[in-house]
């Protein structure tokens, strides 16, 4: 692949050495931003629905406080592809990738050095109108995601390694092991590390939070939202692949959902998601390119974030506020 010869330096040129010149990732491109959807209950449901399993009300989700705006911003995301779901409560308590990745990620802040990529590779968040809060994540956030899927390992062959999907790039890290977890930092923020990169084969991820030992509303609701959503696109046809994932934040509004569209650079999370949700999800998220509202946490998009203002003011000029998007 052509791209992976480009030169470090040009792209990354505070991450290597001047004389750093070795295969790399690519710079992302800007993707338009999406639509917004009206609230609107499941096209193909009634209450009470018969058709899809009902979400136990002793879960105790919550449904009272705002959703928008509860998922801290974040730059990019390693998916771990460890082929289980029984991960422990805490994954960085098991002896294993993550826990290294989390280690090697928690170093580097205490010395106060936080990685950077450049703009258009990392992720930033796309904000909405007719919200009163000031959005925490207008700031620019350098967190790295580290959490587990049960999707297998596809290329590596070492003892203890895994594939890393890393988003929004969306490529395959191969062969990845705890030894190599400060290695992996590296070559994701710049410097060239010996490792094998593939293309993601996903177009469209779809991550549910199933971490059971975390907490049981996720760990209840996962595993029903994964058989609805599989459902869905076998319905519709849309080529998207279903995975439950460790712990993404805010258990208390389960099922949640993050939908990555457009080659892993667009990110929509949704939170209170049941299983009448998801035909509206796959129908309008992944093949319409739209947010849905009502279910709506956060959305983040990579790219260049100028051009991402320019595009917001294009489409939804307002007086007062004109970078923002009208729901």
């Amino acid at each position: 692949m052509e791209w992976l010869s480009k030169c470090v330096n040009s792209l990354y040129p505070s991450a290597c050495p001047d004389d750093c010149a070795a295969s790399c990732l690519p710079s992302l491109q800007t993707t338009s931003i999406p639509s917004v959807s009206p609230a609107s209950d499941c096209q193909g449901c009634v209450k009470p629905c018969a058709l899809h399993p009902i979400v136990p009300t002793q879960l105790n989700i919550d449904q009272s406080r705002p959703l928008y705006n509860t998922v801290p911003g974040y730059a990019v995301h390693f998916i771990i592809l460890t082929g289980k779901t029984d991960w422990p409560p805490h994954i960085e308590d098991d002896d294993g990738l993550a826990r290294a990745l989390i280690e090697a990620i928690n170093k580097d802040n205490k010395k106060k050095q936080r990685w950077q990529r450049d703009d258009p590779n990392r992720f930033h968040p796309i904000r909405f109108a007719n919200t009163t809060q000031q959005l925490e994540q207008d700031k620019a956030s350098h967190r790295i995601m580290v959490t587990n899927a049960s999707l297998p390992s596809r290329f590596s062959t070492q003892r203890n390694a895994h594939d890393v999907i890393l988003m929004p790039d969306n490529v395959i890290i191969a062969n990845v092991t705890p030894r190599r977890a400060t290695a992996l930092l590296d070559f994701v923020y710049g410097c060239p590390s010996g490792f094998v990169t593939h293309p993601s084969p996903y177009i469209n991820l779809l991550l549910v939070c199933g971490h059971a030992r975390k907490d049981k509303r996720c760990g209840t609701i996962g595993p029903m939202l994964q058989k609805a959503l599989e459902d869905a696109l076998r319905l519709c046809q849309v080529e998207a692949q279903v995975a439950l994932v460790s712990h993404l934040g805010g258990h208390a509004f389960a099922g949640n959902l993050v939908v990555y569209t457009h080659q892993g650079q667009r990110a929509i999370w949704y939170g209170r998601v049941t299983p009448c949700h998801c035909l509206d999800i796959v129908q309008q998220s992944v093949a319409e390119d739209k947010v849905i509202q009502q279910l709506l946490r956060a959305v983040f998009q990579a790219g260049c974030a100028k051009a991402q203002q320019q595009q917001q003011q294009r489409q939804q000029p307002q007086p007062c506020a004109p970078s923002l998007l009208d729901w």
